[in-house]
């Protein structure tokens, strides 16, 4: 499908809005009392000069996708010429949040935003900067994962008046700008490249790289001293990226969920996924049940990591993933029965 076509089946959802893809049945709520609950739960640390990065408490909350109920590191550039923001959150208002500080900082405008990946912590707060007329960007992949997560969030909202409730004042907005394997935006003479670097959390990852300052924006594909969401993700494939990752010229690594780290916290967040594939894949072997497995390693007490709840879920993907593979394999010879990795 082209750009254009995606544009325009973006802009005109069903329901009655130009701003992207809108919940059209629900009205705004006030939002000062949401942001009152969040107000100063999160911190805003410079990693580099005119670099910051917006990191949130570990509070589930009440609003929003339940899905994506925790809120995702974000983070800002800012130029002589303009801001770009790297994610936008989980929800409006705590995009709002982020925009409050980036206006406590520059008053340029905020010129583009750049979603790692598709899901809800990374885009649910797109609709807050499409209103500044920012161009949002994001892989190609990942505007099709938002597509689709679209059309699911209306079946689940029409089937469940909780989740009506929990997401009424939030306008699902998709990217207006999308790449393939790379883009360079230049602005007030900073170069900032976004890599395609789909197949291992998701089809659509992309991280976001200051190669001047030697700061990386990885969104999912790296979670620091929290327990990652895999979902239907290729762990295997996702190990091989962060070797490739912990090679680059980097210092400073912005996570998904967590503070910024460096090639150490990296390295270790590679070597818990590479722990738990080993552990899960001899237990497979030995013939044991998913339940048998997930009573073994959790609650992986190795590991005192936030976001505990979605530890029980990294050892089923994984179990999944790799009975997948030993199932193909007879049908396949000469082959792991891995999924094939993006080019």
């Amino acid at each position: 499908m082209k750009l254009e076509r995606r544009k325009q089946w973006a802009a005109y959802p069903i329901g009655c809005s130009r701003r992207g893809l809108v919940l059209a049945a629900f009205c705004l709520l006030p939002t000062a009392c949401c942001l009152f609950a969040a107000g100063g739960r999160y911190a805003v640390r410079e990693v580099k000069p005119s670099i910051f990065v917006w990191i949130p408490e570990d509070i589930l909350d009440q609003e929003g996708d339940p899905q994506f109920n925790r809120a995702g590191t974000a983070g800002f550039i800012i130029s002589a010429e303009g801001v770009v923001v790297v994610n936008t959150t989980n929800s409006p208002f705590h995009a709002r949040e982020l925009l409050y500080e980036i206006r406590r900082r520059t008053d340029q405008p905020v010129r583009y935003v750049v979603n790692t990946d598709a899901a809800g912590d990374r885009m649910l707060g797109n609709e807050v900067f499409l209103d500044l007329q920012a161009t949002i960007i994001s892989t190609s992949a990942a505007w099709d994962d938002m597509s689709r997560y679209y059309q699911d969030l209306y079946r689940r909202i029409a089937e469940d008046f909780r989740m009506e409730a929990r997401m009424r004042g939030i306008h699902i907005t998709l990217p207006t700008k999308i790449f393939d394997l790379e883009m360079m935006l230049r602005l007030g003479g900073r170069e900032i490249k976004l890599r395609n670097l789909g197949g291992g959390y998701s089809a659509g990852d992309a991280a976001v790289y200051l190669q001047d300052a030697k700061v990386l924006f990885l969104g999912h594909l790296f979670a620091n001293g929290y327990f990652p969401r895999l979902a239907a993700s290729d762990v295997r494939r996702w190990i091989e990226i962060l070797r490739e990752l912990e090679g680059w010229d980097v210092e400073i690594y912005v996570p998904g969920h967590g503070e910024p780290g460096g090639k150490k916290e990296l390295a270790e967040f590679r070597q818990f996924l590479e722990w738990l594939t080993a552990e899960v894949g001899t237990r497979l072997q030995q013939g044991q049940s998913l339940d048998e497995v997930k009573r073994e390693l959790n609650p992986l007490e190795n590991y005192s990591w936030r976001a505990r709840d979605l530890a029980p879920r990294a050892v089923e993907a994984v179990y999944r993933q790799l009975a997948g593979e030993q199932r193909a394999a007879p049908s396949s010879p000469g082959s792991s029965g891995a999924p094939p990795t993006r080019p």
